[in-house]
């Protein structure tokens, strides 16, 4: 495929003070190397050389921001992954993966060599083996590369099945649970909770903004997602409460087998003395993640309760076994004063 423009005899004439000036452009603009595997190497130096940040801006800034660019230098992943011995095989091929177009969708990825500090980069999900770029309906032409429209990406469950759907990375497999799901079924996808639709322009040759989903990837790091991820009520029964707690997430919560919810029941006296506290661990470990949108009710003896006392239930989230409780988020907090 002959990706290249040629440009003759463009002649432009302005009509300046002193008189006529005449420019002629002739010749041969290259645009594209002819050679598949020079269009992918020079998709990489363009990246490098920050020509998607120079034509995607607005996007760039969204992805820069997010866990994907930090796939591969975030602290917490590399002093986890050192303690892998087989890191390689197990951990590194999905923080910094070759384009999963050339090494195939769902398939284990494999883990370059090049560029590893950028993570997830826009060349993991969209780059082909023809140096094309994939994606939606484009808003607009290129010169630096080709636009290929793809419907993959208007529901991109199975595209992100590559690294967050194999089962033999449990850390990573949000997609198995999800598709066993009711949050499967529609036109429901990974990108409606994770990428939400925004209005802007797709690149700089846009005329006008128009809609296409956030390159943030909101997850565990982010707060108001956590406070979207579950529910608490409380049913006051006679010496007992009934926590009845709820998923609201599409895949099992919490999604990474190093990641633990806290369910805490405080029962205080109306001076603020504690007269008991109980914890309850939601994780991997325990084998008690919840499943999409499943009810759970625990039950709590409150024997000596008094007018005035407070029963308080929190639901936290620690972020690996290391994080201490200050770092907690609180995920969602339920009050009741005894009357």
């Amino acid at each position: 495929m002959d990706f290249t423009m040629v440009r003759r005899g463009i002649v432009v004439v302005c009509l300046g003070l002193f008189g006529y000036v005449l420019v002629t452009l002739s010749g041969k603009l290259a645009l594209r190397a002819e050679n598949a595997a020079d269009r992918v190497a020079e998709a990489y130096q363009g990246f490098q050389e920050g020509k998607c940040k120079s034509c995607h801006p607005a996007i760039w800034r969204e992805w820069e921001g997010s866990m994907h660019a930090k796939a591969w230098v975030d602290e917490i992943y590399q002093e986890v992954a050192s303690q892998i011995a087989d890191r390689e095989t197990k951990c590194d091929q999905c923080h910094a993966p070759e384009p999963i177009l050339i090494t195939g969708v769902g398939k284990m990825p494999e883990l370059r060599n090049e560029q590893r500090e950028t993570g997830v980069s826009c060349l993991v999900c969209h780059l082909d083996a023809e140096g094309a770029m994939h994606g939606p309906q484009a808003s607009a032409e290129t010169y630096f590369h080709a636009n290929v429209t793809d419907p993959i990406y208007t529901a991109p469950t199975k595209l992100c099945s590559t690294c967050h759907g194999q089962p033999t990375v449990p850390e990573h497999d949000q997609i198995s649970s999800f598709l066993n799901s009711k949050f499967a079924e529609g036109n429901k996808s990974c990108a409606t909770c994770h990428m939400p639709i925004v209005n802007r322009l797709q690149s700089t040759a846009s005329y006008e903004s128009i809609k296409g989903r956030k390159h943030t990837w909101r997850g565990s790091r982010s707060v108001a997602q956590l406070r979207r991820a579950a529910t608490l009520q409380l049913e006051i029964l006679p010496e007992k409460v009934n926590v009845k707690l709820q998923s609201k997430t599409g895949h099992i919560l919490p999604g990474g087998t190093l990641r633990t919810i806290v369910l805490e029941i405080a029962h205080l006296t109306a001076e603020g003395r504690t007269r008991q506290k109980k914890r309850i661990s939601i994780s991997a470990r325990d084998e008690n993640r919840l499943l999409p949108d499943e009810n759970r009710t625990y039950v709590f003896d409150t024997p000596s309760s008094a007018t005035g006392d407070t029963i308080t239930v929190r639901l936290m989230y620690q972020l690996t076994p290391k994080t201490p409780e200050s770092e907690w988020v609180l995920m969602a907090e339920k009050n009741h004063v005894v009357p």
